[in-house]
């Protein structure tokens, strides 16, 4: 899926080529919401013939970053050790 595409590229060091016809579908789609932002040239080789293409990743944006954030779930509550207080 392109959010877990997107965690990947969140990981990634910048600029990322991307050469792979699965993966440029994914670039096509987070690029037009505004997840990252990427050139993907109109081009023969990019055309949907062959297995060549070619797009590079300049960055995740700031609603790229937050749509990682939220994927990931809230974190954990530290564990407690010892008794609990009467409170609880």
């Amino acid at each position: 899926m392109s959010l877990e595409f997107l965690t990947r590229i969140a990981r990634a060091r910048f600029p990322l080529v991307i050469r792979r016809r699965s993966e440029l579908d994914s670039v096509r789609l987070l690029k037009a919401a505004e997840l990252i932002t990427a050139s993907v040239p109109d081009s023969a080789l990019n055309s949907g013939f062959g297995d060549n293409v070619e797009a590079v990743v300049f960055g995740v944006t700031e609603r790229g970053e937050l749509a990682v954030r939220e994927a990931r779930g809230p974190d954990e509550a530290p564990l407690r050790r010892g008794k609990r207080h009467e409170d609880d």
